[in-house]
């Protein structure tokens, strides 16, 4: 495979572009206190139950479903989401949520008979049923799975490389998850255990990313001469991997937006999640873990030069 070589001055672009990313990942922290996060019951706790109506092309409007379930014993205690539906025509798909359970047949005969629906003109999907107490371990199993996953990289980072590998690494998984969360609660969308998956698979394709990246930058720092500056070996090193990482964005890109729209609801979720960390994620190896890297390496690599000259020595 024949190598792009480029010799794009990324650290320069950096200083204007790194402050920037850490505004708008504090913007994201920020979303998550001051907006309220549309869980899905697996965190919630509570009954979904999604149901297809027929009606010939004619649009069925969302507050026709939620007028006829406050004549059920529900009342006004649920919520109700139309889902996109490509899988069949003339079709319209509805999720009633509520925190307390509830009879589906009841619903649907209730939604059928209010707008003049035939028996034959209607799909009851499967009813989903979450505990409270479920619901809560759940949450903590999410917290502690994203929690764990950090600290081991960062221990991996720090054994492989060094603590500012390290350190840059986990800047950039953090921006990365911080900022793909903002979206989901900045445009209401759902966020379930699946989504919680993607969030996992974007660390991971960011962080392979990354140490594409740092074992390049360390390759180089060993063949460096002595007056050569770390942003100059940094932007050699993002430069000489630069279209291997474009070429993997761009295939794994190419997959994911098919995958978007011949999915489901769900998986258009998930897969929307992961369009935006492999773009993030892109990003953030070199603006964030190879930016942030230069500069602690720029101003603390005092701190390093025993061990590095030791193993230069090996």
């Amino acid at each position: 495979m024949r190598t792009i070589k480029t010799n794009i001055n990324f650290m320069k672009m950096g200083r204007y572009i790194f402050p920037i990313s850490l505004v708008v990942m504090l913007i994201s922290f920020g979303l998550v206190f001051l907006m309220e996060m549309n869980l899905g019951i697996d965190f919630t706790s509570g009954t979904r139950f999604d149901i297809t109506l027929f009606n010939d092309g004619q649009k069925i409007q969302t507050k026709q479903i939620e007028n006829a379930i406050t004549q059920t014993s529900l009342k006004d205690n649920f919520t109700v989401k139309e889902l996109e539906n490509e899988e069949i025509n003339d079709a319209q798909t509805f999720s009633i949520i509520s925190q307390q359970g509830f009879d589906e047949d009841e619903i649907a005969t209730t939604i059928l008979k209010s707008l003049n629906i035939s028996q034959d003109s209607h799909q009851q999907n499967q009813a989903t049923t979450i505990s409270p107490k479920m619901g809560a371990e759940l949450v903590g199993s999410a917290a502690l799975s994203l929690g764990v996953a950090i600290i081991l990289i960062l221990i991996y980072i720090t054994i492989r490389f060094n603590s500012f590998f390290a350190l840059s690494s986990i800047l950039a998984l953090i921006h990365d998850v911080s900022i793909t969360i903002g979206i989901f609660i900045l445009f209401n969308l759902e966020i379930s255990l699946p989504i919680i998956a993607a969030f996992l698979t974007i660390l991971g394709y960011s962080l392979n990313d990354t140490i594409v990246v740092f074992d390049r930058i360390r390759e180089n720092l060993k063949l460096s001469k002595k007056n050569e500056d770390i942003f100059s070996i940094t932007n050699k090193s993002v430069n000489q991997t630069l279209s291997r990482t474009i070429l993997t964005s761009l295939t794994t890109l190419i997959v994911l937006i098919i995958l978007y729209f011949i999915g489901s609801y769900l998986i258009k979720l998930f897969t929307f999640a992961l369009i935006i960390g492999v773009i993030i994620g892109t990003y953030s190896s070199i603006f964030i873990a190879g930016f942030s890297f230069t500069i602690l390496y720029n101003k603390y690599s005092h701190l390093l030069n025993k061990p590095e000259s030791e193993e230069k020595q090996s």
